[in-house]
C-alpha cells in the first residue's frame, strides 16, 4: 500500500475527532477492501472501520441493483426479481488455512423491503435537513400498500399455531388485533385458513400475471422453517398500520 503512514495519520485523526483535510477524505474514501485486509494482516486496529467499508461497499452494490431492477416495467422488474434477486458482494475474512486476511465473494440475496424502499426514495418528494432524499410511503411497488400489515399478520398466526402445535401458550391478541385479523379476513390458525391468508398476501405484491398459487404444502414449509426460530417469547403482530 502506498503512503501507509498517511492512511495511518488519518485513521489517527478519525480516531481523536479531527477534521480531515480534502485531501486526506480523498485519501481515506480512496481505500479499497483490499488495502483493510492489508493493514489487518499488517496488524493495525482497524476491525471497526474494514468493517464499516465493506458494509459501505455492501450498500453500495445493493442500491445499484435495486436500481437495475426499477428501470424495468412492474411485471418484468417482479419477474427478474423473483427469478434472481442475488447479487455478490466482497467482505473481509480471515483464512484459517493461512491466518491472514483477505477479500471475499459474498453472495447475498435482496429482500423485497429493500426494493420497495428504493423505490420510494426514487419517488421522493421531500429532503431532509442534509439533503436527502426521504421516503415517500405514499407509493410502493406492490399492489396493495397494506401488503406489510397482511405478511404481519399472517406471520403471527404462523406463531400462533406453532405455539398451538408444541402445546405453549402464546400471547393473546388484543380486542383491536382480533378486530383487525377479522377486518382484513386474516383471523383463524387453521391450515385453510391460513392458505387464504397466504394467498391474500401474495396477491398484495405481486402482479396478477406473476402471481404464485400458494397452496397448503407451502403453509406447511413455512411453519416447517418458522419452527426453527426460538418461540419462547412468541410476539404478536404490531398494531401500528
Amino acid at each position: 500500500m502506498e503512503n501507509k503512514k498517511n492512511i495511518i495519520a488519518i485513521i489517527e485523526n478519525i480516531r481523536a475527532a479531527k477534521e480531515l483535510s480534502n485531501e486526506e477524505k480523498a485519501q481515506f474514501d480512496a481505500l479499497t477492501l483490499q488495502d483493510w485486509a492489508d493493514l489487518l494482516n499488517a496488524g493495525e486496529k482497524v476491525t471497526d472501520l474494514a468493517d464499516n467499508a465493506a458494509k459501505e461497499e455492501t450498500r453500495r452494490i445493493k442500491t445499484a441493483k435495486c436500481a437495475e431492477f426499477l428501470t424495468m416495467d412492474r411485471e418484468a422488474m417482479f419477474t427478474a426479481f423473483i427469478d434472481d434477486p442475488f447479487y455478490m458482494t466482497k467482505r473481509i475474512v480471515l483464512d484459517k488455512k493461512t491466518s491472514a486476511y483477505k477479500v471475499a465473494d459474498v453472495k447475498k440475496q435482496l429482500n423485497f423491503y429493500d426494493l420497495n424502499r428504493a423505490f420510494q426514495l426514487k419517488n421522493s418528494k421531500e429532503l431532509d435537513a442534509n439533503g436527502n432524499p426521504i421516503l415517500n410511503k405514499a407509493v410502493t411497488i406492490a399492489n396493495d400498500s397494506k401488503f406489510d400489515l397482511y405478511l404481519r399478520m399472517f406471520l403471527d398466526n404462523i406463531a400462533q399455531s406453532i405455539a398451538d402445535d408444541i402445546k405453549i401458550v402464546s400471547p393473546a391478541l388484543t380486542d383491536l388485533q382480533a378486530q383487525k385479523k377479522a377486518e382484513y379476513g386474516m383471523e383463524g390458525i387453521g391450515l385453510a385458513k391460513m392458505e387464504e391468508q397466504l394467498r391474500k398476501v401474495c396477491a398484495a405484491i405481486c402482479p396478477e400475471s406473476v402471481l404464485p398459487k400458494m397452496l397448503k404444502e407451502d403453509v406447511k414449509f413455512i411453519k416447517i422453517s418458522a419452527a426453527n426460530v426460538k418461540y419462547d417469547a412468541i410476539q404478536v403482530f404490531n398494531e401500528k398500520p
